[in-house]
């Protein structure tokens, strides 16, 4: 709750700031001014991949390590500098979503079946006494693994915006849908819902993630303002970043506190200094980083297994703290990666053959 009030204290500081010195500053666009896809969503998601990765790194360590204070102190800290990751996927979800023709295949297609597959074999993969009806609670509630549960939440708010649509993109509507979704969202992260909700459903309840996926879908609606003067903003972002930054470390080292996922400003904050400062990456690490979040569904998927299967190895048979955490995060990042890219390249050898061009 402390963190939630002091990011909404800092929130307000800096909507003061950019109001008293007539800033006009506007939200990210979801499409560049030549038309194509803004490609720094792509970039959001890759560093929102990692996030997660470094949040279960944490507890690879914690598990074989917990009396060692200064190394789990410093694994809290990199998870904790990434709890802005769940949210930023479920903006960054709702930004290009629109309800089309092949909607439901699409989703199916795309994210059920293949959260299917590796949830059957993670099943059996994990557990030692298996139940069909045990399964289906865990398939349903995303337990199989920890990270799982983002699948069942981001279905609900798939059926909530094909059910309602034309109310949510409407332009009437959408302000004041995102300051009532706020309010919501706000009160789930105090746990005003808490006894209301059946105690399973915390962990996927919509009411947790609302006002992210309501400002994603305000950001896909908004227009490229070609005209709009460019505004330095690297004063603000800077003095909130050290102060963030700060408590932190100070949360992480001295009260030693996991933060939940779902708090509301770090996220917001965290996506727009990271909008601002992309521009300044090289074009390698910007092609890096964009690749691992084009390929996030697969690494979301598979780096569970990774790391299911690590905990039978302790993390410094790597080298030590530093090196063993180091291999751990390219492993867990580049194992997926790999059989992506053995996926993507089978599929092109299969098209190529039956298109004829290649024989």
């Amino acid at each position: 709750m402390e963190w939630e009030l002091l990011g909404i204290i800092l929130a307000g500081l800096g909507a003061l700031y950019l109001w008293v010195f007539q800033i006009p500053y506007s939200l990210p666009h979801p499409l560049a001014v030549t038309g194509k896809r803004e490609n720094r969503f792509d970039i959001l998601r890759g560093f929102a991949m990692v996030g997660i990765v470094l949040i279960h790194i944490h507890s690879y360590f914690q598990f074989f390590h917990p009396a060692d204070k200064l190394v789990i102190h410093t694994t809290l800290f990199f998870s904790n500098l990434s709890r802005f990751s769940v949210p930023l996927f479920i903006l960054t979800s709702a930004i290009f979503l629109r309800k089309k023709e092949g909607y439901w295949i699409s989703k199916i297609k795309n994210l059920l079946l293949p959260y299917t597959f590796a949830s059957m074999i993670g099943y059996l993969l994990k557990y030692n006494n298996y139940h069909v009806w045990e399964f289906i609670q865990f398939y349903c509630l995303g337990k199989v693994f920890a990270p799982f549960y983002f699948v069942p939440l981001l279905v609900q708010f798939y059926v909530f915006f094909y059910l309602f649509e034309k109310f949510l993109i409407s332009k009437t509507f959408i302000k004041p849908i995102l300051f009532l979704s706020f309010i919501i969202n706000l009160a789930s992260n105090l746990g005003y819902f808490d006894s209301i909700l059946p105690d399973e459903y915390h962990s996927i309840s919509v009411l947790n993630y609302l006002f992210f996926f309501i400002l994603g879908i305000q950001i896909g609606l908004s227009n490229e303002e070609k005209n709009k003067p460019k505004v330095k903003v690297s004063l603000l972002f800077g003095s909130l970043s050290l102060i963030l930054l700060f408590l932190i470390v100070l949360f992480s080292a001295v009260y030693y506190l996991d933060f939940k996922n779902h708090h509301l400003v770090y996220p917001i904050f965290f996506f727009f200094v990271i909008w601002e400062v992309i521009p300044n990456f090289g074009q390698t690490t910007i092609h890096w980083i964009s690749y691992i979040g084009n390929n996030s569904l697969f690494i979301f998927l598979l780096h569970p297994f990774v790391i299911h299967l690590m905990h039978s190895v302790d993390p410094y048979f790597f080298g030590g703290p530093f090196l063993g955490y180091l291999v751990t995060l390219i492993l867990n990042v580049g194992i997926p990666i790999l059989i992506a890219i053995i996926i993507q390249k089978g599929k092109s050898l299969y098209r190529l053959r039956h298109s004829g061009e290649l024989r």
